[in-house]
Protein backbone atom coordinates (compact mmCIF):
# COMPACT_ATOMS: atom_id res chain seq x y z
CA UNK A 1 0.00 0.00 0.00
CA UNK A 2 1.24 3.40 -1.07
CA UNK A 3 2.56 5.45 1.90
CA UNK A 4 0.86 8.44 0.29
CA UNK A 5 -2.45 6.32 0.72
CA UNK A 6 -1.86 5.80 4.36
CA UNK A 7 -1.32 9.31 5.33
CA UNK A 8 -4.53 10.36 3.28
CA UNK A 9 -6.22 8.16 5.79
CA UNK A 10 -4.22 10.21 9.00
CA UNK A 11 -5.29 13.63 7.68
CA UNK A 12 -9.14 12.64 7.64
CA UNK A 13 -8.75 13.15 11.52
CA UNK A 14 -7.26 16.78 12.02
CA UNK A 15 -10.98 17.45 10.57
CA UNK A 16 -12.52 16.37 13.66
CA UNK A 17 -11.74 19.11 15.46
CA UNK A 18 -15.47 20.87 15.55
CA UNK A 19 -16.63 18.15 17.53
CA UNK A 20 -14.14 18.15 19.95
CA UNK A 21 -14.49 20.36 23.24
CA UNK A 22 -12.10 22.69 25.19
CA UNK A 23 -11.47 20.96 28.72
CA UNK A 24 -11.23 24.08 30.85
CA UNK A 25 -9.72 25.74 34.03
CA UNK A 26 -10.91 23.10 36.53
CA UNK A 27 -9.71 20.14 34.63
CA UNK A 28 -7.98 16.60 35.14
CA UNK A 29 -5.75 17.71 32.18
CA UNK A 30 -3.21 14.75 31.23
CA UNK A 31 0.70 16.57 31.11
CA UNK A 32 1.63 15.68 27.24
CA UNK A 33 5.14 16.37 25.89
CA UNK A 34 4.54 15.72 22.07
CA UNK A 35 7.44 14.43 19.67
CA UNK A 36 7.55 17.09 16.73
CA UNK A 37 8.29 13.58 14.41
CA UNK A 38 5.22 11.56 15.39
CA UNK A 39 1.20 12.83 14.49
CA UNK A 40 -0.53 14.95 17.48
CA UNK A 41 -3.28 12.30 17.51
CA UNK A 42 -4.32 13.61 20.93
CA UNK A 43 -7.76 14.98 21.42
CA UNK A 44 -9.90 15.94 24.46
CA UNK A 45 -13.69 15.77 25.02
CA UNK A 46 -15.31 18.30 27.65
CA UNK A 47 -18.05 15.82 28.99
CA UNK A 48 -19.19 15.48 32.74
CA UNK A 49 -19.76 12.87 34.63
CA UNK A 50 -23.35 14.58 35.48
CA UNK A 51 -23.79 15.15 31.82
CA UNK A 52 -27.05 14.16 30.40
CA UNK A 53 -27.18 11.34 27.57
CA UNK A 54 -28.59 13.64 25.34
CA UNK A 55 -25.93 16.13 25.44
CA UNK A 56 -22.80 13.64 25.24
CA UNK A 57 -21.21 13.34 21.52
CA UNK A 58 -20.44 10.38 20.19
CA UNK A 59 -16.36 9.71 20.06
CA UNK A 60 -17.03 6.68 17.50
CA UNK A 61 -15.52 8.38 14.64
CA UNK A 62 -12.30 10.01 16.31
CA UNK A 63 -12.17 6.77 18.23
CA UNK A 64 -12.33 4.53 14.89
CA UNK A 65 -9.62 6.74 13.19
CA UNK A 66 -7.02 6.00 15.76
CA UNK A 67 -7.28 9.02 18.06
CA UNK A 68 -6.18 9.39 21.50
CA UNK A 69 -9.26 11.13 23.56
CA UNK A 70 -8.89 12.80 27.15
CA UNK A 71 -11.90 13.23 28.98
CA UNK A 72 -10.51 16.20 31.34
CA UNK A 73 -14.02 17.44 32.91
CA UNK A 74 -14.74 13.50 33.86
CA UNK A 75 -14.31 13.59 37.62
CA UNK A 76 -15.24 10.42 38.75
CA UNK A 77 -15.15 10.93 42.24
CA UNK A 78 -12.87 8.19 43.24
CA UNK A 79 -11.13 7.04 46.57
CA UNK A 80 -7.74 7.30 45.28
CA UNK A 81 -6.22 6.50 48.51
CA UNK A 82 -8.49 2.76 49.00
CA UNK A 83 -6.86 1.88 45.45
CA UNK A 84 -3.25 3.31 46.48
CA UNK A 85 -3.38 0.66 49.62
CA UNK A 86 -4.59 -2.07 48.12
CA UNK A 87 -2.55 -5.15 49.08
CA UNK A 88 -1.71 -6.25 45.61
CA UNK A 89 2.18 -6.87 46.50
CA UNK A 90 0.84 -9.54 49.10
CA UNK A 91 -2.10 -11.02 47.45
CA UNK A 92 -1.10 -11.83 43.70
CA UNK A 93 -4.78 -12.83 42.47
CA UNK A 94 -5.18 -8.72 42.85
CA UNK A 95 -3.13 -7.87 40.40
CA UNK A 96 -5.75 -7.92 37.76
CA UNK A 97 -9.11 -8.62 38.41
CA UNK A 98 -11.40 -9.18 34.99
CA UNK A 99 -14.82 -8.81 35.57
CA UNK A 100 -18.33 -8.24 33.63
CA UNK A 101 -21.04 -5.60 34.85
CA UNK A 102 -24.50 -6.31 34.06
CA UNK A 103 -26.31 -4.22 31.71
CA UNK A 104 -29.57 -4.04 33.92
CA UNK A 105 -28.42 -4.56 37.59
CA UNK A 106 -24.64 -3.40 37.40
CA UNK A 107 -23.95 -5.13 40.96
CA UNK A 108 -24.53 -8.10 39.31
CA UNK A 109 -21.67 -9.72 38.35
CA UNK A 110 -20.67 -13.76 38.88
CA UNK A 111 -17.02 -13.21 36.66
CA UNK A 112 -16.40 -10.08 39.27
CA UNK A 113 -17.45 -12.52 42.29
CA UNK A 114 -15.81 -15.74 41.20
CA UNK A 115 -12.32 -13.84 40.87
CA UNK A 116 -12.63 -12.14 44.52
CA UNK A 117 -13.48 -15.29 45.65
CA UNK A 118 -10.13 -16.66 43.77
CA UNK A 119 -8.20 -14.53 45.91
CA UNK A 120 -9.15 -14.92 49.24
CA UNK A 121 -9.86 -11.90 50.69
CA UNK A 122 -10.08 -10.58 54.10
CA UNK A 123 -14.23 -10.48 54.28
CA UNK A 124 -13.86 -6.54 55.25
CA UNK A 125 -11.29 -6.20 51.85
CA UNK A 126 -13.76 -7.78 49.32
CA UNK A 127 -16.99 -5.79 50.62
CA UNK A 128 -14.99 -2.80 50.24
CA UNK A 129 -13.47 -3.50 46.91
CA UNK A 130 -17.12 -4.47 45.70
CA UNK A 131 -18.68 -1.53 46.82
CA UNK A 132 -15.68 0.78 45.03
CA UNK A 133 -16.03 -1.03 41.23
CA UNK A 134 -20.03 -1.16 41.56
CA UNK A 135 -19.94 2.78 42.40
CA UNK A 136 -17.45 3.38 39.53
CA UNK A 137 -19.77 1.24 37.36
CA UNK A 138 -22.65 3.52 38.26
CA UNK A 139 -20.65 7.06 37.89
CA UNK A 140 -18.81 6.09 34.15
CA UNK A 141 -20.40 3.71 32.39
CA UNK A 142 -23.66 5.58 31.63
CA UNK A 143 -20.81 8.02 29.96
CA UNK A 144 -19.06 5.40 27.97
CA UNK A 145 -22.18 3.77 26.52
CA UNK A 146 -23.46 7.31 25.65
CA UNK A 147 -19.80 8.66 23.93
CA UNK A 148 -19.81 5.19 21.97
CA UNK A 149 -23.52 5.18 21.27
CA UNK A 150 -24.70 3.66 18.10
CA UNK A 151 -21.97 0.54 18.51
CA UNK A 152 -23.69 -2.87 19.49
CA UNK A 153 -21.98 -4.43 22.41
CA UNK A 154 -21.72 -8.43 22.30
CA UNK A 155 -19.16 -8.56 25.69
CA UNK A 156 -19.20 -6.51 28.62
CA UNK A 157 -15.76 -6.49 29.72
CA UNK A 158 -14.02 -4.82 32.58
CA UNK A 159 -9.89 -5.78 33.67
CA UNK A 160 -8.89 -4.03 37.26
CA UNK A 161 -5.09 -3.61 36.18
CA UNK A 162 -3.50 -3.21 40.07
CA UNK A 163 -0.06 -4.26 39.40
CA UNK A 164 2.80 -2.09 39.59
CA UNK A 165 4.61 -1.73 35.56
CA UNK A 166 7.25 -0.22 35.00
CA UNK A 167 9.15 0.21 31.42
CA UNK A 168 6.84 -2.39 29.54
CA UNK A 169 7.83 -2.61 25.50
CA UNK A 170 6.64 -0.46 23.22
CA UNK A 171 3.40 -1.97 20.99
CA UNK A 172 0.50 -2.34 19.73
CA UNK A 173 -1.75 -4.73 21.34
CA UNK A 174 -1.36 -8.29 19.07
CA UNK A 175 -3.36 -12.05 20.07
CA UNK A 176 -2.77 -15.52 19.73
CA UNK A 177 -6.13 -16.10 17.96
CA UNK A 178 -7.67 -13.48 15.93
CA UNK A 179 -10.19 -10.91 17.61
CA UNK A 180 -12.58 -10.52 15.27
CA UNK A 181 -14.80 -8.45 17.11
CA UNK A 182 -14.35 -4.45 17.39
CA UNK A 183 -14.04 -3.19 20.92
CA UNK A 184 -14.38 0.33 23.00
CA UNK A 185 -11.58 1.08 25.07
CA UNK A 186 -11.27 3.25 27.68
CA UNK A 187 -8.58 3.54 30.60
CA UNK A 188 -9.15 5.31 34.33
CA UNK A 189 -6.62 5.95 36.35
CA UNK A 190 -7.26 4.85 39.67
CA UNK A 191 -3.79 5.79 41.80
CA UNK A 192 -3.21 8.98 43.75
CA UNK A 193 0.09 8.82 41.16
CA UNK A 194 0.26 9.88 37.59
CA UNK A 195 0.31 6.97 35.30
CA UNK A 196 2.93 7.65 32.72
CA UNK A 197 1.85 6.38 29.15
CA UNK A 198 4.55 6.71 26.00
CA UNK A 199 2.86 6.70 22.69
CA UNK A 200 4.60 6.10 19.04
CA UNK A 201 3.41 5.16 15.36
CA UNK A 202 0.01 4.77 14.30
CA UNK A 203 -1.05 1.42 12.73
CA UNK A 204 -1.21 3.05 9.34
CA UNK A 205 2.29 4.77 9.67
CA UNK A 206 3.59 1.41 11.06
CA UNK A 207 2.93 -0.34 7.65
CA UNK A 208 4.24 2.51 5.93
CA UNK A 209 7.31 2.98 7.43
CA UNK A 210 8.10 -0.63 8.58
CA UNK A 211 6.08 -3.20 6.15
CA UNK A 212 9.35 -3.41 4.11
CA UNK A 213 11.08 -5.34 7.02
CA UNK A 214 8.04 -8.48 6.66
CA UNK A 215 9.43 -10.63 4.08
CA UNK A 216 7.16 -10.91 0.88
CA UNK A 217 6.40 -14.76 1.35
CA UNK A 218 5.42 -14.27 5.01
CA UNK A 219 2.89 -11.18 3.99
CA UNK A 220 1.53 -13.61 1.19
CA UNK A 221 1.16 -16.54 3.44
CA UNK A 222 -0.18 -15.28 6.82
CA UNK A 223 -3.42 -14.42 7.89
CA UNK A 224 -3.88 -10.99 9.05
CA UNK A 225 -3.94 -11.57 12.43
CA UNK A 226 -0.05 -13.01 11.88
CA UNK A 227 0.61 -10.20 9.84
CA UNK A 228 -0.48 -7.59 12.73
CA UNK A 229 1.56 -9.44 14.72
CA UNK A 230 4.33 -9.41 12.51
CA UNK A 231 4.14 -5.36 11.94
CA UNK A 232 4.61 -5.44 15.41
CA UNK A 233 7.46 -7.18 15.74
CA UNK A 234 9.16 -5.82 12.55
CA UNK A 235 8.96 -2.01 14.62
CA UNK A 236 9.60 -2.78 18.01
CA UNK A 237 11.14 -6.34 18.37
CA UNK A 238 7.88 -8.28 19.42
CA UNK A 239 8.72 -9.16 23.00
CA UNK A 240 8.08 -7.58 26.02
CA UNK A 241 11.60 -7.55 26.77
CA UNK A 242 12.32 -5.32 24.33
CA UNK A 243 10.89 -1.69 26.67
CA UNK A 244 13.27 0.33 24.98
CA UNK A 245 14.28 0.76 21.21
CA UNK A 246 14.91 3.91 18.63
CA UNK A 247 11.55 4.78 17.45
CA UNK A 248 10.20 8.55 18.82
CA UNK A 249 7.67 9.22 21.95
CA UNK A 250 5.04 11.25 23.22
CA UNK A 251 5.18 11.05 26.50
CA UNK A 252 1.85 11.65 28.30
CA UNK A 253 1.54 11.84 32.25
CA UNK A 254 -1.98 10.75 33.14
CA UNK A 255 -3.50 12.30 36.27
CA UNK A 256 -5.04 10.41 39.32
CA UNK A 257 -8.57 9.90 37.97
CA UNK A 258 -7.80 11.07 34.31
CA UNK A 259 -10.01 9.15 31.64
CA UNK A 260 -9.24 8.56 28.27
CA UNK A 261 -9.79 6.27 25.26
CA UNK A 262 -8.03 4.72 22.38
CA UNK A 263 -8.07 1.89 20.38
CA UNK A 264 -4.86 0.55 22.15
CA UNK A 265 -4.97 -1.75 18.70
CA UNK A 266 -4.15 0.84 16.22
CA UNK A 267 -1.68 3.38 18.14
CA UNK A 268 1.97 2.06 19.90
CA UNK A 269 1.87 2.50 23.43
CA UNK A 270 4.03 1.74 26.35
CA UNK A 271 3.21 1.85 30.20
CA UNK A 272 6.36 3.16 31.35
CA UNK A 273 5.14 3.24 34.73
CA UNK A 274 1.72 2.79 36.42
CA UNK A 275 0.06 1.06 39.74
CA UNK A 276 -3.67 1.20 39.54
CA UNK A 277 -5.40 1.77 36.61
CA UNK A 278 -9.18 -0.39 34.83
CA UNK A 279 -9.76 -0.29 31.33
CA UNK A 280 -13.27 -0.43 29.96
CA UNK A 281 -13.07 -3.17 27.18
CA UNK A 282 -17.10 -3.65 25.76
CA UNK A 283 -16.65 -5.85 22.32
CA UNK A 284 -18.25 -4.21 20.06
CA UNK A 285 -19.92 -5.89 16.72
CA UNK A 286 -18.15 -4.89 13.86
CA UNK A 287 -21.10 -3.99 11.54
CA UNK A 288 -21.94 -1.39 13.90
CA UNK A 289 -19.22 0.44 13.53
CA UNK A 290 -18.88 3.60 11.78
CA UNK A 291 -16.64 2.28 9.38
CA UNK A 292 -15.86 -1.42 9.25
CA UNK A 293 -12.83 -0.98 7.39
CA UNK A 294 -11.34 0.43 10.41
CA UNK A 295 -11.10 -2.65 12.33
CA UNK A 296 -7.38 -3.38 12.81
CA UNK A 297 -7.10 -6.35 11.24
CA UNK A 298 -8.59 -4.77 8.34
CA UNK A 299 -5.05 -2.69 7.76
CA UNK A 300 -3.22 -5.91 7.08
CA UNK A 301 -5.42 -6.85 4.78
CA UNK A 302 -5.38 -3.28 2.77
CA UNK A 303 -1.44 -3.64 3.35
CA UNK A 304 -1.37 -7.15 1.87
CA UNK A 305 -3.47 -6.39 -0.99
CA UNK A 306 -1.70 -2.98 -1.99
CA UNK A 307 1.72 -4.86 -2.12
CA UNK A 308 0.56 -7.62 -3.77
CA UNK A 309 -1.43 -5.51 -6.54
CA UNK A 310 1.51 -3.54 -7.07
CA UNK A 311 3.44 -6.46 -8.21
Amino acid sequence: MPAALWRHRLNRASRLDSHLASPGPEAIMAIIYKHPALTDYFATVGVRATSPASEIPSICKPYELGRVIDFPKLDLKIDHAFWAALPTDQISRLKKLSSSPGAGDLSHDPLLERRLAEAHLPAGLKRRLKKEIVRLYERVLPVYEALFAGYRFTRRQVVWRLNTIHNENLHVDTYAAAHTDHFARMFINLDDQPRIWMTSWSLAELYARFGERIPRDLVEQSTPNQLHAAINQAAFGGRSTVWWDSQPRHVVYFQPGDVWSVDSRQVAHQIFYGRRAVSIDFFVEPDSMIKRKRHYLNFARLYRAGLLGAA
